[in-house]
C-alpha cells in the first residue's frame, strides 16, 4: 500500500501545487489571508509535503505515502510565522472536510486553551493529529512545544542517519514517537532557490514521515480507528535505548507496523 484512499492535510506555509514531483493537490484552504492555498511563499510546506507524498517517478525523491490525497492548508506566512487562530481554523477545516490525518510541522511555547480545544475535538471525531516536538533539544529549555504537548496530538521527535536522537530534538514526558528528521532531502519551492529540492533538518521533517506512515497503515486497514493506528505506531517501533522522555515509545518501523495491522 502507498496510502491510497487516505487524506492528509499539511498545515504549513502552503504547498506549491505545480511542483514536478508532487501529486495534483486534492484541495486546500488559506487561513492566513484567504488568497491562493496552492502557493508556498516560504518553502517549508512544500518540503514537508514531499516527505508525505512525493511521487514514485523518475524525478527527485519518493514520499512515505505517494498515493495519499494531499491537501494544502496554508496557516503560516512567507516568514513561516502564523497566528494560533489561523492554525485552529486550519484544523477545523480539515475536520469539516473529513481529512483523516492532520500533519502540523509547527509549534509554539504558548499553551493555548483554544488550540487544545480544537485538537481535542479533532481527535474525538476520529482524526489523527501529528505535531513537531520542537528543535530546542540543545537549549536549556528542552520541553515539547504545543500543540504536540497536548494528549490529543502525537508529538514526534527527530532521529539522525544513525537512528539516534538528533541533538536538536526536544525532549519531555509528552514525546510519543521518533522519525527521521536530520538532513532530509525533499521537494522545495523552486522559485526560492536554484533547484526544486533541498536538504533540511528539524522535527518538522519527522512529522510527515510519521503522518505518511500512518496513511500507509490506514490504507491497508481502512476500518481501523485513529486510536488503533496510534496504538500500532506506538507498539511496533525500534527501542533506541533512551528514556521515554527522550525517545517516546520508539522510532517508527513501518514494516513491523504493517505486519501487526494485517
Amino acid at each position: 500500500t502507498s496510502g491510497a484512499g487516505i487524506r492528509v492535510a499539511v498545515l504549513d506555509s502552503g504547498i506549491q501545487g505545480d511542483h514536478e514531483d508532487l501529486p495534483a493537490l486534492a484541495g486546500g484552504v488559506n487561513t492566513v489571508d484567504g488568497s491562493a492555498w496552492n502557493v508556498d511563499d516560504n518553502g517549508h510546506g512544500t518540503h514537508v509535503a514531499g516527505i508525505v507524498a512525493a511521487q514514485m517517478n523518475q524525478l527527485g525523491v519518493v514520499g512515505t505515502a505517494p498515493a495519499a490525497a494531499l491537501y494544502s492548508v496554508k496557516v503560516l506566512d512567507s516568514e513561516g510565522d502564523g497566528w494560533i487562530s489561523d492554525i485552529i481554523e486550519g484544523i477545523q477545516w480539515a475536520v469539516e472536510n473529513d481529512i483523516q490525518i492532520i500533519s502540523m510541522s509547527l509549534g509554539t511555547t504558548l499553551d493555548s486553551t483554544a488550540l487544545k480545544t480544537a485538537c481535542d475535538a479533532a481527535w474525538s471525531s476520529g482524526h489523527l493529529l501529528f505535531a513537531a516536538a520542537g528543535n530546542n533539544g540543545n537549549e536549556e529549555d528542552k520541553s515539547i512545544n504545543y500543540p504536540a504537548a497536548f494528549s490529543s496530538v502525537i508529538a514526534v521527535g527527530a532521529t539522525d542517519n544513525s537512528d539516534q536522537r538528533a541533538s536538536f530534538s526536544a525532549i519531555g514526558p509528552e514525546l510519543e514517537l521518533m522519525a527521521p528528521g536530520q538532513e532530509i532531502l525533499s521537494t522545495y519551492q523552486a522559485a526560492l532557490q536554484a533547484e526544486a529540492y533541498k536538504t533540511v533538518s528539524g522535527t518538522s521533517m519527522a512529522i510527515p514521515h510519521a503522518a505518511g506512515a500512518a496513511a500507509v497503515i490506514w490504507a491497508s486497514e481502512p476500518e481501523f480507528t485513529n486510536v488503533q493506528i496510534r496504538e500500532i505506531l506506538n507498539g511496533t517501533g525500534l527501542d533506541l535505548g533512551l528514556l521515554q522522555s527522550q525517545q517516546g515509545s520508539d522510532l517508527i518501523q513501518l514494516n513491523k507496523a504493517l505486519d501487526l495491522a494485517e
